[in-house]
């Protein structure tokens, strides 16, 4: 092999490897058994949707039933025609209950486009260990920001998502995405979609717990846009006799014109969707999107 072709063929790894499509050995380690743990009870899957207008911004929220805690969760936008954010998918949780929360706003400018919004929560009796922690970015004008957060020790992630702070109807989430192997850490990421002076800040969310019984990672296959593609969804299932719990997402891409409209656990069949858009009036580029799940018994 000559040094141009060696050069070339380095080149072309480090792209694969920086898009996650070569595994390395790290990323093929199995975690450490563990004692066996009691399924997860009373677990509970709500959801609940906005009305459907032309308003500029909308939340909406999916409330656990009293005595149960949220899991993990997550949010799709319906309609738009391509120019709403998703500004928010994270737990809510309070002496008052426990909910999902979606938020979403139109680009500035708006659309007449009638849209609404759907937020969906997984709950279930409280499991040992659980903790919540929300860590957050700078709050500055940088264009674009991502920020990552690990659960404590002992403990597994379960769920996760992520919030916006300023700069309204100029930023959106881009993804929220969770690791493999012991499964502690998840990261948000958000960029403007409209330049801006504004200051703002992502924060991801995280939901952790001791080790679920049959607690398992999986992610799918990357999912391609080609040239002038307005969206592309990915679906990974669950293990058999498992259930949905966190859902997460990793995307390859001009990330300040796409936009998660989907990303969430899904019921039946158990996994994940995920489904990405891009901001009208889009653009001819090729970018990469696979769905994330988190299952467990």
């Amino acid at each position: 092999m000559n040094t141009r072709q060696r050069r070339t063929l380095l080149g072309l790894t480090a792209v694969a490897t920086g898009m996650g499509m070569f595994t390395t050995a790290a990323d093929a380690a199995v975690p450490p058994p563990e004692a066996a743990q009691a399924p997860v009870s009373g677990y509970t899957y709500v959801e609940r949707f906005s009305r459907l207008s032309s308003d500029s911004a909308r939340s909406v929220s999916a409330p656990c039933p009293r005595g149960k805690v949220v899991l993990a969760g997550g949010v799709r936008i319906v309609g738009g025609g391509g120019r709403v954010l998703l500004r928010g998918s994270y737990p809510g949780h309070s002496a008052s209950g426990h909910q999902w929360l979606a938020t979403a706003e139109e680009i500035i400018g708006g659309t007449p486009a009638r849209w609404y919004l759907r937020a969906y929560a997984v709950c279930a009796d409280k499991p040992a260990g659980l903790t919540y922690r929300t860590v957050p970015s700078a709050f500055n004008s940088d264009s674009g920001k991502s920020v990552t957060g690990t659960c404590p020790a002992g403990t597994r992630l379960v769920g996760a998502g992520a919030r916006l702070r300023g700069a309204s109807h100029r930023v959106g989430i881009n993804s929220v995405t969770m690791t493999s192997l012991i499964n502690r850490s998840a990261s948000a990421r958000a960029a403007e979609a409209v330049a801006t002076n504004l200051p703002w800040s992502v924060a991801v969310h995280l939901v952790c717990a001791g080790p679920l019984a049959g607690q398992t990672f999986r992610e799918s296959e990357w999912k391609a846009a080609v040239g002038s593609t307005e969206s592309r969804t990915a679906v990974v299932d669950c293990p058999r006799g498992t259930r949905a719990f966190g859902a997460g997402m990793r995307l390859v891409g001009p990330s300040a014109t796409l936009v998660p409209v989907e990303l969430r656990p899904t019921r039946s069949p158990a996994g994940a969707r995920v489904t990405v858009s891009e901001l009208a009036p889009g653009r001819a580029a090729t970018w990469y999107v696979k769905a994330q799940v988190i299952c467990a018994r």
